[in-house]
């Protein structure tokens, strides 16, 4: 019965911990507007990044990323001709995150002239800014 109890406390402790993560969802707008939005589940998050992204001034805002949880993270990318924002989401860390984002910067050569990492998301709620800007040949 003791068993029975703790296996019962332990799995009730797990959903809980997994009640508590957040989905992300990211919407762009080329040229206009890019947000994101973390919420209790994919379709909320995916409509209240739709949402903001309109708000913003999208005429037509898309998703890019979606996911149940896990880390995210968002990088803007260049070329000689153009500029974009790339997402990231589903880490299993925020190290995982950022090396996800330096490996789409690393793939774009030898078009990307640029990459800016800016921010990453723990499924928990929490943003990191980071700041920070690569140049893509110089990733090892």
């Amino acid at each position: 019965m003791k068993l029975l109890a703790l296996v019962l406390s332990f799995f009730t402790m797990t959903l809980a911990a997994h009640a508590e993560r957040l989905s992300f969802a990211a919407a762009i707008s080329p040229e206009q507007a890019f947000e994101i939005c973390q919420s209790a589940d994919v379709p909320s998050a995916v409509s209240c990044a739709l949402d903001k992204c309109r708000k913003a001034g999208g005429d037509d805002c898309v998703v890019t990323s979606a996911c149940t949880n896990g880390w995210a993270g968002s990088m803007g990318v260049t070329t000689s001709e153009i500029h974009w924002t790339e997402t990231v989401c589903g880490a299993p860390s925020e190290a995982a995150a950022v090396s996800a984002l330096r490996a789409f910067c690393k793939g774009g050569l030898p078009y990307v002239t640029e990459c800016y990492l800016s921010q990453v998301w723990s499924d928990d709620g929490k943003t990191k800014s980071i700041e920070k800007t690569i140049d893509p040949k110089k990733i090892k």
